[in-house]
């Protein structure tokens, strides 16, 4: 069989145009599957997107209640610390060092104060009676004789300004103050 030109040519434009067409649709599937590729990537992105937000709202949330619960701490922290400082102050008031003077069999007692001098911390360690720390607390004296005069007698010779420590205030015991009362310096 003889083929002719115009056959040849004919067939050569088909093949050609059946050549592009394939092509055509060759590239067309293409760019469909990369936009379908780019449309799954952007709905990913999109969800880690809303995911990281959400994250993130919750992490400052988070942190929100965490400032918020150390604040509480230290607010509790700081009462607890003052409790306990106000429980020690209570304790340090009502320890009372009591230091007796005389024959108990007298008939009458009388309570003395005694404080220490602003000059105590410079006084020599032999001229102080007893231990420095005991000063710290309130100290009285029972001083047992039959008058105020004596028993301020007595509680100057036993704790003179040499020691430091100086006997204010004297009562009969009856009428001494009671340390454990609050409000009452002893």
């Amino acid at each position: 069989m003889v083929l002719s030109a115009e056959f040849l040519g004919m067939l050569l434009l088909v093949t050609s145009a059946a050549a592009l067409g394939l092509s055509i649709v060759i590239d067309v599937g293409q760019i469909t599957s990369e936009r379908a590729r780019q449309s799954i990537m952007t709905r990913q992105h999109d969800r880690k997107k809303a995911a990281l937000s959400e994250w993130t709202r919750k992490m400052e949330q988070r942190q929100e209640e965490l400032t918020a619960f150390q604040a509480r701490y230290n607010e509790c922290n700081g009462r607890r610390q003052k409790a306990l400082s106000d429980i020690k102050a209570l304790e340090l008031n009502k320890v009372e060092f009591v230091h007796e003077l005389g024959d108990g069999d007298e008939a009458n007692g009388f309570w003395v104060r005694l404080t220490v001098q602003d000059e105590f911390p410079s006084i020599e360690r032999r001229d102080v009676i007893f231990a420095r720390q005991i000063w710290t607390y309130p100290n009285v004296a029972h001083v047992w004789t039959t008058s105020a005069d004596q028993a301020a007698a007595m509680a100057r010779v036993a704790f003179s300004v040499k020691n430091g420590v100086l006997p204010s205030m004297i009562l009969p015991i009856a009428q001494a103050p009671n340390p454990d009362a609050e409000g009452t310096p002893a």
